[in-house]
């Protein structure tokens, strides 16, 4: 077997893009070049083989699952994986479950704190009230929604027509009254309940988004609303967060 793309998804996000140990970001930007440089390594805990590091002890789960996976930077892979006396299996168990708790807990005291505007990866709140969806769509220049993949033609009627009043709304928000905004309040909390039902979870945020024409000419930045709806299970949700990337930019053909 190998490791799947939802194992790694998880591992990736649940580490923070960080390293188990040192705690140094795993992707980072390389001088001079388009791609980003990967020193991040996917670390086996325990080996599938007996002549691997800990590989004498007996293990009846899936050796590529996440619950036998780590995330080091090669030096640190290099170490645990020569030093098993020091790094044993129960003290790598134990350095996962105090570093994703590290990861948890400092997204909690800030969302920012795992974001990287160099690779534009973005930590995005939960959302869980009305409150939160009006402040993000209330007079902003552009939305940018995105979804998980849609199941059923029930999926797409509910999430796409959410995102289309999102945005029909948002556009008038700053003049309606009070009264009709709290009412809109409360068929969003609505709306909101409903998706989790289906299975559901919306995240989002404001944030700053450069727009270039087909010349790549700059045509400046714009606040844009950007809410994604994704499933329960998807692996980039840590705690009350998802770590997502987004474009850099935005490009127009004219």
């Amino acid at each position: 077997m190998s490791i799947t793309d939802k194992t790694r998804k998880t591992l990736w996000a649940k580490s923070g893009n960080r390293c188990l140990l040192c705690r140094i970001e795993l992707v980072q930007p390389s001088d001079g070049a388009t791609e980003n440089v990967i020193i991040g390594e996917e670390c086996h805990i325990i080996s599938s083989s007996d002549k691997g590091p800990r590989g004498n002890i007996s293990y009846d789960g899936d050796y590529d699952g996440y619950d036998n996976l780590i995330l080091l930077c090669a030096n640190d892979h290099k170490r645990v994986d020569e030093l098993v006396e020091i790094y044993s299996v129960e003290s790598l168990r134990l350095f996962k479950v105090v570093h994703e708790t590290w990861v948890k807990t400092t997204l909690e005291r800030d969302v920012t704190a795992f974001a990287n505007d160099q690779q534009n990866i973005k930590s995005l709140p939960k959302i869980t009230s009305d409150k939160q969806i009006v402040d993000i769509i209330n007079g902003v220049h552009m939305f940018d929604f995105n979804h998980d993949e849609l199941r059923t033609e029930h999926e797409a009627t509910e999430v796409g027509g959410l995102f289309e009043e999102l945005k029909e709304i948002g556009d008038i928000l700053s003049d309606i009254g009070y009264a009709e905004t709290a009412k809109f309040g409360v068929h969003l909390n609505e709306e909101v309940e409903k998706l989790r039902l289906m299975g559901f979870v919306l995240f989002g945020m404001r944030r700053k988004l450069r727009l270039r024409n087909s010349k790549k000419e700059d045509m400046g930045v714009y606040d844009t609303a950007s809410i994604i709806a994704v499933r329960q299970d998807n692996p980039s949700i840590v705690g009350d967060f998802l770590i997502a990337k987004f474009p850099t930019n935005v490009s127009f053909g004219f």
